[in-house]
């Protein structure tokens, strides 16, 4: 049987959803896209830290959505700084959740077209690359983080999920993108060990690598070639970095990159979302990955489902975008604005 190796890069990871009691208050924030200054506005606003940055949310809850990522230059500021307060949450009874987006995805694969230029410039793609791999100071610690999160029957997420994707439990959904991580990790390491790729080539490069490594195992089994133990083992280990447009990291119907939520057509969604919550279970979404052009978080299908992804970032990027947030506390849902 010949080995696939389709390339479906139409742009699209993994710890427990688990389902806990709702603490007291519940903020949530999505699409920061290396905006430091506006996500400094808003967890103030929401009266999460101080003037230095620090934790004063108490036992409160703050969940981000995904994409902290890409576009703004505050990366590695944004990111030092969620894991500073997820220590200084924890130290108060409170809690950080830091999920995954699309765009952490890439990073961690090596995929560098969004990032900031002045990122790259300053500190060189090769450095960035490294500090989102498998042992490198953010991928490291963004490897340990969920796609979505259950908090008493509200999901939380970055994109949404796609019934005719999959109708795994949201469970199955974390551990498939944590399977797929480690597969294109695994498949990585396994090419630059045979030096078929260079630990700083880019993202594409490494596909081409596995996929060239797939036709020359077709060819040996096309010509009915004896194959050794340790090629077939390549082989398996490479395959899913070939085929990773297929899997739910970069599958445009996958959950990190489904915009269906926002697409839906108001009838044709109410439905589907009853399905969905029927489905898993749950009450209400919320979401990024879908910036509201208005800027300002969108409520649909009678509360089921919230976009939050107002454009913080704002300027050239999100114009008319402005930092938001959601918080959940005493059964209500309200937004929270800078002004």
């Amino acid at each position: 049987m010949r080995l696939a190796a389709s390339l479906l890069l139409a742009v699209a990871l993994g710890a427990s959803a688990f389902s806990a009691s709702a603490p007291a208050r519940v903020i949530a924030v999505a699409d920061v896209h290396g905006g430091l200054q506006p996500f400094v506005s808003i967890l103030t606003a929401a009266g999460l830290i101080d003037a230095q940055h620090r934790w004063t949310g108490g036992t409160a809850v703050l969940v981000q959505t995904g994409d902290v990522t890409d576009r703004g230059t505050g990366v590695y500021e944004v990111l030092d700084l969620l894991m500073s307060l997820e220590k200084g949450a924890a130290a108060a009874g409170g809690k950080v959740h830091v999920l995954l987006g699309n765009h952490e995805i890439m990073n961690m694969v090596g995929d560098t077209r969004d990032v900031s230029p002045e990122i790259l410039a300053n500190g060189g793609e090769a450095a960035y690359r490294a500090a989102f791999a498998r042992e490198g100071k953010y991928g490291k610690w963004l490897r340990t983080k969920p796609i979505l999160l259950n908090l008493d029957g509200t999901v939380f997420m970055h994109a949404g999920i796609n019934l005719e994707f999959s109708t795994e439990s949201l469970d199955d959904l974390n551990r498939r993108v944590r399977r797929e991580m480690t597969q294109w990790d695994d498949g990585r390491r396994w090419l630059e060990q045979q030096n078929l790729v260079k630990p700083s080539v880019a993202f594409q490069e490494v596909i081409l690598a596995a996929r060239k490594e797939i036709d020359r195992v077709n060819t040996i089994m096309a010509d009915k070639k004896h194959l050794s133990p340790e090629v077939r083992r390549g082989a398996a280990v490479v395959l899913p970095v070939a085929n990773i447009g297929a899997s739910s990291l970069f599958n445009g119907n996958g959950p990190l990159w489904f915009r269906g939520f926002a697409t839906w057509p108001d009838e044709e969604g109410a439905a589907k979302m009853t399905s969905l919550l029927n489905q898993h279970r749950v009450k209400r979404f919320v979401t990024g990955h879908n910036p509201q052009r208005s800027g300002m978080i969108n409520e649909r299908f009678g509360g089921s489902l919230f976009l939050i992804d107002t454009g913080m970032l704002n300027g050239r990027f999100f114009p008319g975008g402005r930092p938001s947030a959601l918080e959940i506390s005493g059964g209500g849902v309200r937004p929270v604005y800078v002004d």
